[in-house]
């Protein structure tokens, strides 16, 4: 769930105190600097600790008030907010009263409508949540090893913008490149398809007008199930009281399509006309799904790609063969993305912009030494593993740097005050 800071002046700390109840109420961690359990206490540094909290933040909702106008510091708030890509909630907490500095944001009015600007505040946040958030907490490492980049941690997801724009503008207009309904991202073992897809493709689409995305899912030996359980997954955190079971029982009786469809007019903020559905590791439809549950998947995906369903799925290079000659995915119409190893001016900027993001400090021969360790980006994991190595137990303000003759594997970290 997203994590929000609420900004307020002194005159607005009880309606504030109001919104921090709704916010928490609807699952979010929450920071509000009075509140005795998640604000400032006693001893704290409090324009240190206003800060963190800042970087945390995936948005900040600000209680707009007559006081509020004249805050340096609520403007200063507002200001590094901005600065950080955050999303600004701005509420309408008197009649009339809007923080200019604000009137490009969509307001909430919490004086006229107490009510619908919870409904709206709780609506506009499962779309942060969805696309991932924003905030960085200062202990969070920004380097996951060997594990794909996941949607929440696309802050930190580096060197493949080019990727992930073409790949968006495939799924934007389709029929212009002559694609089929299945985007397949082809390329060999370890060169990030899962990453730009869960990191890259993922959080542009969930913003993205008239779609909405369901998290990934990985086909095992069940895909139909797996997709099931996130249908259910997603509509649950819209709202919807659907189990496991009502989902499979919609599935029989009127298919994905009319599913979908019900799904995407229960989006917060209005109803959505397509859902991209990821399949990462479509390679386990052909080495851990038997051909009958192989072929279920496939017809029960089919009626639903024209409209309303858009699929992604990354697939090894070695499976492509045996994919294209699958009896059982005969039935879906394929397009391929094929993704090439990174370069090295890519792999820099893998080293060096998330390090900076979390406020550490990279010394430029450590960067040099494991971009030429890397050489050609076929060396990605490796890479992965050894900057989660640095990085492990060392906060903002550390230092990551390589020992005079090291290679990537032998490289240290070391702290600095924060």
């Amino acid at each position: 769930m997203a994590r929000v800071f609420i900004s307020h002046a002194n005159d607005g700390q009880d309606l504030a105190v109001e919104v921090h109840r709704w916010l928490v109420a609807a699952g979010h961690e929450v920071f509000l600097d009075r509140d005795r359990r998640d604000g400032i206490v006693v001893g704290d540094q409090w324009r240190q600790r206003l800060h963190e909290r800042l970087r945390w933040a995936d948005a900040v909702v600000c209680v707009v008030t007559s006081a509020y106008l004249t805050s340096r510091w609520c403007a200063a708030e507002v200001e590094i907010a901005r600065s950080r890509g955050s999303r600004l909630m701005p509420v309408q907490a008197e009649a009339g009263v809007i923080d200019p500095s604000l009137e490009s944001s969509q307001h909430v009015d919490m004086a006229g409508d107490p009510v619908g600007a919870r409904a709206a505040l709780v609506a506009g946040l499962r779309r942060v949540d969805a696309a991932g958030g924003v905030g960085w907490p200062d202990e969070r490492s920004p380097f996951p090893g060997l594990h794909s980049f996941d949607i929440d941690q696309h802050r930190v997801f580096f060197g493949r913008d080019v990727e992930t724009k073409e790949l968006t503008e495939r799924l934007r207009s389709p029929a212009v490149h002559g694609d089929g309904p299945v985007l397949l991202v082809v390329g060999p073992s370890g060169c990030g398809k899962s990453s730009l897809v869960r990191a890259g493709l993922l959080p542009v689409m969930a913003g993205e007008p008239g779609w909405w995305t369901l998290a990934p899912i990985v086909p095992g030996a069940d895909p139909v199930a797996a997709l099931i359980r996130e249908l259910a997954a997603a509509a649950r955190r819209m709202g919807q009281g659907w189990t496991v079971a009502k989902v499979h029982q919609q599935l029989a009786d009127g298919g994905l399509t009319g599913l979908v469809d019900e799904l995407l007019l229960a989006v917060p903020g209005g109803p959505q006309r397509r859902l991209l559905v990821v399949v990462d590791q479509f390679e386990e439809l052909l080495t851990q799904t038997a051909p009958a549950e192989r072929a279920r998947f496939a017809e029960l995906l089919r009626p639903a790609l024209a409209r309303p369903v858009g699929l992604v799925a990354t697939l090894r290079s070695e499976f492509l063969d045996p994919v294209l000659g699958d009896a059982e995915l005969a039935v879906l119409s394929l397009g391929l993305y094929p993704l090439r190893p990174l370069g090295r001016e890519a792999l820099r900027a893998v080293i060096e912009n998330p390090a900076r993001l979390a406020g550490l400090d990279v010394d430029a021969a450590l960067v040099d030494r494991l971009v030429e360790d890397t050489d050609s980006g076929e060396a990605l994991p490796l890479l992965a593993f050894t900057l989660a190595q640095l990085a492990d137990g060392i906060r903002r303000g550390a230092s990551m740097s390589a020992p005079s003759g090291s290679s990537c594997q032998s490289c240290s970290a070391s702290s600095a005050s924060a």
